[in-house]
């Protein structure tokens, strides 16, 4: 099916990326399905036929028949939207939020237990070199208070 979407790119003029921007797929999928790192998927398949009609579902999926359907056969085409390149200064408006207020919290009344909060000093310092010996350094005694 890999040939047969290489085929599709060919025939009609496109870049693999124009294509992507065309069916409404990322860039980053076409190159993996190019590939051959991925399969294309069922999403794939019909965004190329909805956005490509006269090509022949039979010949993509299977391989058989012609690539374009023929005259007598029975198209439903649906209008595509053009499809425009967009530029950094395009911008897409923004639904605005509306603010909500929040309730207003309640004050939370807790009894706090005095702590004793001891004041924390060295009391060991370890050096490694990069010969992988090492020295201590011990403190002889505690500071003042």
């Amino acid at each position: 099916m890999v040939d047969r979407i290489k085929e599709i790119i060919l025939q009609e003029g496109l870049t693999s990326g124009s294509f992507a921007d065309m069916i409404g797929v990322q860039r980053s999928s076409m190159s993996h399905i190019i590939n051959g790192r991925n399969n294309p998927s069922l999403d794939f398949i019909v965004k190329t036929i909805e956005r490509f009609p006269k090509i022949n579902p039979e010949w993509l999926l299977n391989g058989t028949g012609s690539m374009y359907r023929s005259e007598g056969a029975e198209m439903v085409e649906k209008p595509v939207p053009p499809v425009r390149e967009l530029s950094i200064f395009d911008s897409t408006p923004q639904p605005v939020a509306k603010p909500t207020q929040a309730p207003e919290p309640k004050p939370i009344e807790k009894q706090v237990d005095p702590v004793i909060i001891r004041e924390k000093y060295v009391d060991k310092v370890l050096i490694f070199y990069s010969d992988r010996t090492y020295d201590e350094f011990l403190k002889t005694q505690k500071p003042e208070s």
